[in-house]
């Protein structure tokens, strides 16, 4: 088990934040030491009161020379004290690496004033030092920060803080709420868009009021009907009173619909808004220009188009710089991180159609990728741009794209800290998950296999790293058709998780879909929809009814209904799911390729072929222009398509695409026998269709 003590020191007038910054690191250690990770925290009160002949001051700088990490808060004042235990750490610092110094300065109140000893000592720590503080307006924007800072140096990277129902959680534990922090509260978008659902939700509420008195006045019309059939004045009131329920009860559905994707797009841009906070984390110690400081601080307010216009100038005059690369070298790098910042503003400015967004950022990232191999930017920062450039990519579908950086990153890891390093691991795991969302499933499982190792071996049989590890690769085998695979690796993740997280815990829930998913394939459809009811429970609770994960489920239960023969059914669940991807992946997602095809698929089943058509043609151009001719994907596209035909008596077409979908086979032989086989019979039965 690792320990990292961290140190906390601050003047009594931060007392409040001071017990709740232990509290925090209570529940940190809570979640961590299921990783291995014991976070002991150090503050005077925890001190031995009793006399043993040394001044109490001494004690506590031993601690800080014993402690990884060491926090500093600050208000109004420094304190002699504070000072000195900085200085203790410092000097630590200066000899071994560590403690890590993290220095936070809450935001002066009005009619507060900053004493001479805090301005001569941010002074010193700026042009001395060389180094920086955070500031923070609330305690939630202080626990954020250190969160992510603190997930960052033990685990690389912090991107499991997720943002659920307006809270940031990480494994289950709120560590902020987003209305509590500035950058969100402070955001014009965030704010209208919260405005407009709590309107939308006065609305639907009085409405619901309405139409439940309607109701009744509808049921008592109904009763005396029944007394008096034939009585022409009582049918025509209970006609109104009947279009008028139905009116009503069409304005909340439609009220209804639009506060569903108000809420998925307030989910959405809330999630874009923390993966900025994390980006602004990453650099908020470091020395910048003082223009992209502005920037970082009119994004910490909420103002995030005016953050935008700043670093839009930035880029203006970072090609000027570019131009003289040697004499601006240093400059040049300052340029990238604006590069990095903003490609997370893009993303965040609900403003902007998500595919202009989308096409932007990956602009900024190519950009910012040439700049620093052109500038040698220093292998640190090289590394957490290649990181930031291609999750940007994977998520986003550019497959091609993202297993190039991929590539170059995975050379500087290996060199760096060798095959069996968790970072490497990590990075082993996020190719593994490019190439199998790409089609090569035998690359997939060569680099999961490499990050199972590594996490076994360095983290044990018990970690989450390693129920990650075994759930992505029964994934691949899934896709592989290989299911005595999938049944040996699935239980392993479950078993974890379970154990970990508990039953109702969203990653518990992410290998329950999966096995939804292997039931339903292997045709027992009961089993297969318990398991997705379990899942979706939890996902609808954990996220509500507009995430991503959600959607997902949603496009599952989609496509057991298909198996169910119930095509009408289907068809609502992949309109769900299509609702939700649609406006957080762009139209050109492979996501949207896989709903325009079940959809396609279940219109054909219905015999509604034009929609059919429509639907199958639509998938097949996603995935022709973002997988490519030789993908598995687009030749099942081009099989629906046959297939479509086929049913509809145009036997020639059937035979074009049935034999374009036999033609990827033959180069990529990536169909598994069965399918190759049925695809032939079929091209034997509309070759002697057509003669």
């Amino acid at each position: 088990m690792k320990t990292i003590r961290i140190f906390l020191a601050s003047s009594e007038e931060l007392k409040d934040e001071r017990q709740k910054f232990g509290n925090l690191i209570r529940q940190l250690d809570d979640i961590f030491i299921k990783r291995g990770i014991h976070i002991q925290l150090l503050v005077w009160e925890d001190m031995d009161p009793s006399y043993n002949n040394c001044r109490k001051q001494d004690e506590y700088n031993a601690w800080i020379r014993e402690s990884q990490i060491f926090v500093a808060l600050f208000y109004t004042r420094a304190g002699q004290y504070t000072l000195e235990e900085l200085e203790v750490a410092r000097t630590e610092n200066c000899r071994r690496q560590e403690p890590k110094l993290m220095i936070y300065c809450r935001s002066l109140q009005p009619g507060d004033v900053e004493e001479q000893d805090l301005q001569e000592f941010k002074q010193t720590l700026e042009k001395q030092l060389g180094h920086f503080w955070g500031n923070y307006a609330t305690t939630d924007k202080l626990h954020l920060d250190f969160v992510m800072y603190f997930m960052r140096s033990t685990e690389g990277h912090s991107s499991t803080l997720k943002v659920e129902n307006g809270q940031v959680v990480l494994d289950g534990f709120t560590v902020a709420s987003m209305d509590n922090l500035p950058f969100a509260a402070g955001n014009e978008g965030y704010l209208r868009m919260q405005a407009e659902i709590q309107e939308l939700s006065k609305e639907i509420e009085e409405t619901r009021g309405k139409l439940e008195k309607k109701k009744q006045k509808l049921e008592k019309k109904k009763v005396r009907l029944e007394k008096e059939p034939d009585d022409e004045d009582n049918k025509e009131e209970y006609e109104e009173a009947k279009e008028e329920v139905d009116y009503l009860t069409s304005i909340l559905q439609s009220r209804l619909n639009k506060y569903n994707a108000l809420q998925d797009q307030f989910a959405s841009h809330q999630q874009a808004l923390l993966d900025t906070a994390k980006r602004v984390s990453e650099m908020q110690l470091e020395k910048v220009s003082s223009e992209l400081r502005h920037a970082v601080d009119k994004f910490e307010q909420g103002h995030i188009e005016a953050a935008n216009a700043i670093l839009d100038v930035i880029e203006h005059e970072a090609n000027r710089h570019m131009e003289q690369l040697e004499r601006n070298r240093t400059l040049v790098h300052q340029d990238i991180e604006a590069f990095m910042l903003q490609a997370k503003t893009v993303m965040a400015d609900t403003f902007i159609p998500i595919n202009e967004r989308i096409n932007k950022t990956a602009g900024i990232y190519a950009k910012a990728d040439d700049w620093a191999q052109k500038s040698a930017l220093p292998d640190e920062k090289y590394e957490s741009l290649l990181i930031n450039y291609v999750t940007f990519l994977y998520f986003y579908a550019q497959y091609d794209k993202s297993l190039s950086v991929c590539q170059r990153l995975i050379v500087m890891r290996e060199a760096k800290y060798g095959k069996e390093d968790l970072r490497t691991a990590e990075l082993y795991n996020l190719i593994g998950c490019v190439y199998n969302s790409s089609g090569n499933y035998q690359k997939a499982l060569d680099y999961h296999n490499k990050a199972l190792s590594a996490r076994e071996k360095a983290l044990g049989l018990e970690h989450p790293d390693t129920a990650q590890s075994y759930h992505n690769i029964s994934s691949v085998y899934e896709n592989l058709h290989c299911y005595e695979k999938v049944i040996e690796y699935l239980p392993k993740a479950l078993a974890i998780r379970e154990k970990l997280f508990g039953l109702e815990h969203p990653i518990t829930a992410e290998t329950y879909c999966n096995i939804g998913g292997v039931f339903d394939t292997c045709g027992v459809y009961s089993k297969a929809m318990d398991y997705y009811s379990k899942a979706l429970a939890i996902y609808e609770k954990a996220y509500g009814s507009e995430h991503l994960l959600t959607g997902s489920l949603y496009n599952n239960i989609g496509f057991l209904y298909t198996h169910l023969g119930d095509y009408d059914k289907a068809i609502e669940y992949y309109f769900k799911d299509l609702e939700i991807r649609s406006k957080s992946l762009g139209p050109n997602h492979p996501d949207i390729a896989q709903l325009y095809n079940n959809i396609g698929c279940a219109y054909d089943n219905l015999g509604n072929y034009s929609k059919a058509i429509d639907y199958c043609f639509n998938a097949l151009a996603i995935r022709e222009k973002v997988l490519g001719p030789d993908h598995l994907d687009t030749a099942g596209s081009y099989y629906c398509i046959g297939d479509v035909y086929k049913r509809h008596g145009n036997y020639t077409k059937a035979l074009e695409y049935y034999s374009k979908a036999m033609l990827i086979s033959k180069r990529t032989k990536g169909l598994e026998p069965s399918i190759i086989e049925a695809l032939q019979n079929k091209i034997n039965l509309v070759k002697q269709e057509i003669n």
